[in-house]
């Protein structure tokens, strides 16, 4: 699937109220609305056109235990899988989107856009 097309399907999507509310309840925090509509998506992995893996909910529930990456301490919500230990992710106190290196718990190319970064 295009990015392009992957994006307009996922603004589309009506709010599954239970999935936000759980991840709200793991994160502490409300949800900005492009997240509720990605995890109301997320029912399976989607895979892009470019490489790029779009987590199901349940990976994305539970990417702390499995990518041994304290994701909710941090404060930073994964959403895809881009290969080499790269993943994007939210950044939900600062509000931005940006990739992250999983084995150095770094944080790069930061965006404010989504669409920047799966394209």
């Amino acid at each position: 699937m295009m990015p392009e097309k992957y994006f307009e399907m996922i603004m589309n999507e009506n709010v599954d109220n239970e999935k936000v509310q759980k991840m709200e309840g793991l994160y502490g925090t409300a949800l900005p609305v492009i997240i509720q509509k990605l995890i109301s998506y997320a029912a399976e992995t989607v895979f892009l056109s470019n490489g790029v893996r779009i987590l199901s909910y349940d990976e994305i529930i539970d990417a702390g235990k499995d990518l041994h990456v304290d994701f909710i301490g941090k404060k930073i919500l994964p959403v895809a899988d881009c290969g080499e230990n790269d993943f994007i992710v939210y950044h939900l106190v600062a509000g931005i989107w940006s990739k992250y290196n999983i084995i150095d718990e770094v944080a790069f190319s930061k965006k404010s856009d989504l669409m920047e970064l799966l394209k």
